[in-house]
């Protein structure tokens, strides 16, 4: 048996290990292998998410903020289940507590104001936007 030789089996050729010669083990290009597959699938799940939030800042329809909504929950359950760190940012609360306020907190409170504001009868399209920005720049701030 060969495990040395690589096969690409139709996947993009930057996912896949570079094949070395020497003392790196199955495990090793295996963890390599996963980390580039990973990354390669959550940029493709990034892309996805951003056009449909284009598609829903130009439209503003239901079906567009249904479809963003459970992107981004299909995006968050795939961080989770990879294990993706989550940053925490700590904000001062009333009489010295601190109150912590994870990411994906932030990202649902966002998710929430920008089906308030599609719903709503003037809605602007500048600000549908710039939610739609900032929740992805939220997503970004999870796996970079």
């Amino acid at each position: 048996m060969k495990i040395n030789s690589l096969t690409d089996y139709g996947l993009p050729k930057d996912i896949l290990p570079k094949a070395e010669h020497g003392n790196r083990t199955f495990s090793k290009y295996y963890q390599t292998a996963s980390k580039n597959l990973l990354k390669h699938h959550v940029d493709q799940e990034m892309q996805v998410i951003s056009e449909i939030g284009r598609r829903l800042s130009k439209r503003k329809s239901l079906a567009d903020l249904r479809e963003f909504k459970q992107k981004v929950a299909e995006f968050l359950k795939m961080c989770i289940s990879e294990g993706l760190s989550f940053k925490e940012e700590r904000f001062p609360a009333h009489y010295g507590q601190s109150k912590v306020l994870t990411i994906i907190k932030k990202v649902n409170e966002k998710l929430l104001e920008l089906a308030e504001t599609v719903i709503s009868e003037n809605s602007d399209s500048l600000k549908i936007a710039a939610l739609v920005d900032e929740i992805r720049g939220l997503l970004l701030d999870i796996y970079v």
